[in-house]
């Protein structure tokens, strides 16, 4: 798989990427106050999807061009834009983050959300993304937070497919330490804001697990159907031994991060 569109996920995306609004909210503050929209007025987000990033930045003021290679996600991003009266503040087409359609030095900022991940030439994405980003300008790598998933239903999934002789592979980028390794070996000065946003979601198991069911995560579009089924009935039967019943929520803790990247 050379990148992954998140066509097929669609109707469950955003509700399955929830986060914490107060500290969503302090976290685009603070970039207002290191990236003013007075000199940092043009903004590209690749990976836009359905505008979850670009329309509360636009709302800040920015001017914010968006690409994706979802057709179903820009769709829902042109409803949104059109009913948030937004549309003098957001473009976007769809686009492949390798080669963008763009000149040099387009975009005063460039802000990427868990893009990297998922395109398997990511340090070509980042190549292109440093490209269309003026000289003197910036690059944000955000993390929202983990939303509906449960880590350790994740590990546990990958290994019952692993144990049927599925391994799944990493499309992109393992880390965001790589991602951010990369730019700074391309000239750029890194600044890692942690710990700042964090809250403790509170999610339940059926819920977790019929998002799991439904595909709704990347990692779960990678097994073929018949993995895929046999690792869910067996999650399911695991957690009811474990914890009785579905309706059991877990705690897990979460925070929304950001790497700053300026160019030198």
């Amino acid at each position: 798989m050379r990148s992954l569109s998140f066509d097929g996920m669609v109707e469950l995306y955003d509700e399955t990427r929830v986060f914490d609004k107060g500290c969503f909210d302090s976290a685009l503050d603070f970039l207002v106050t290191q990236f003013p929209p007075t000199h940092f007025h043009n903004v590209f987000e690749p990976g836009a999807g359905t505008g979850r990033i670009a329309i509360p930045l636009a709302q800040r003021g920015y001017h914010v061009t968006g690409v994706d290679i979802a057709e179903g996600m820009l769709a829902i991003l042109q409803r949104r834009v059109a009913q948030s009266r937004l549309t003098a503040k957001i473009s976007f087409q769809q686009a492949d983050a390798t080669d963008l359609p763009f000149p040099d030095g387009t975009f005063d900022m460039g802000i990427a959300v868990h893009l990297f991940y998922f395109i398997h030439d990511w340090k070509r994405a980042a190549d292109e993304m440093l490209r269309v980003v003026r000289n003197r300008g910036a690059v944000v790598l955000m993390h929202t937070g983990g939303g509906t998933e449960v880590p350790f239903l994740n590990d546990r999934y990958k290994s019952l497919c692993a144990e049927r002789g599925h391994p799944l592979q990493e499309i992109g980028a393992k880390s965001t330490r790589d991602v951010v390794d990369y730019f700074e070996h391309l000239g750029c000065r890194a600044e890692w804001i942690r710990d700042r946003w964090t809250w403790t979601a509170r999610i339940a198991l059926q819920k977790a697990l019929d998002y799991m069911k439904a595909r709704a995560y990347s990692f779960t579009t990678l097994a073929s159907d018949e993995v895929h089924s046999l690792a869910i009935r067996r999650l399911e039967f695991e957690l009811k031994q474990q914890f009785g019943n579905l309706a059991a929520e877990v705690e897990v803790p979460n925070q929304i991060y950001l790497v700053l990247l300026r160019r030198q």
